[in-house]
């Protein structure tokens, strides 16, 4: 018996991966009994195999053996060689080429799915920075748009009417108008009115000199938005209308502000 040939004939590979026979299961053991060499090669191979496997944690199928097997069957005669109980030495060795082959072909698997991860993953921080940059220009959006508000109300050149809620509506609300008629700009606030409900929108009216109401137009409701400026008006009006507004008012007032200037 030659030691050496024995561990080099694969068959430790095989008994080791789980695809050997139970007649080579109890041939290697007890050659492994009979031999410390083989034993020693025998627990080195499985500490390898176990620290390979416990890396990717990839179970090979069940009809991995047969398959395997089978192959080796149908592609590879057998020979008798004496003192291997038969068994064809290449077979030995192609089978366990075959399943080590196999393995590396599991782990580079295992290796391509983190590849596929870790792309999805550099994927979702792009997204996020992506979304991270539109939050920042929403932000600068509105800062300008605060900023330029600010400016307005400091500007002189601006009046500033503030309308009261009407007390069998809304007494505890008020709005507030910025008008130039000089620049024909005009600007309302609507500090505290309730949420209109659905379908609805707030309107604002202009009473001028010659007690003419002038439709000054709708606007959104809790923010700093353009109206129509009239010259000289001597009272600003709020009242709840329809969605995109009406010609005429129909609607119950809400707030209402005499003009000082």
């Amino acid at each position: 018996m030659k030691i050496q040939e024995y561990i080099e004939s694969g068959i430790l590979s095989i008994y080791v991966l789980g695809i050997a026979s139970e007649e080579e299961q109890r041939e290697v053991e007890e050659m492994a009994r009979q031999y410390p060499e083989i034993a020693d090669e025998l627990h080195s191979l499985q500490a390898s195999v176990s620290e390979y496997v416990s890396q990717f944690e990839i179970t090979p199928p069940k009809s991995l053996k047969n398959k395997i097997m089978q192959s080796i069957v149908d592609e590879t005669p057998n020979a008798t060689i004496g003192g291997f109980k038969n068994k064809n030495v290449f077979q030995y060795g192609m089978v366990a080429s075959i399943a080590l082959l196999l393995v590396s072909l599991l782990g580079n698997f295992y290796f391509y799915n983190q590849w596929q991860q870790t792309q999805n993953d550099l994927a979702i921080v792009k997204n996020q920075n992506v979304e991270i940059a539109n939050n920042q220009k929403v932000l600068e959006t509105k800062y300008q748009e605060l900023e330029s508000e600010l400016t307005m109300v400091q500007n002189p050149a601006y009046h500033i009417t503030y309308l009261e809620g009407m007390k069998d509506m809304a007494p505890q609300s008020y709005a507030t108008v910025f008008w130039n008629d000089e620049k024909q700009q005009a600007y309302i606030f609507t500090n505290s009115l309730p949420k209109p409900p659905n379908g609805k929108q707030y309107q604002l009216w202009a009473l001028t000199d010659d007690n003419i109401v002038w439709d000054a137009g709708v606007f959104h409701w809790g923010k700093f938005t353009p109206v129509k400026c009239f010259k000289k008006p001597q009272k600003f009006i709020i009242t709840l209308e329809k969605e995109g507004g009406v010609p005429k008012a129909e609607g119950q007032a809400y707030a209402m502000g005499v003009v000082k200037i």
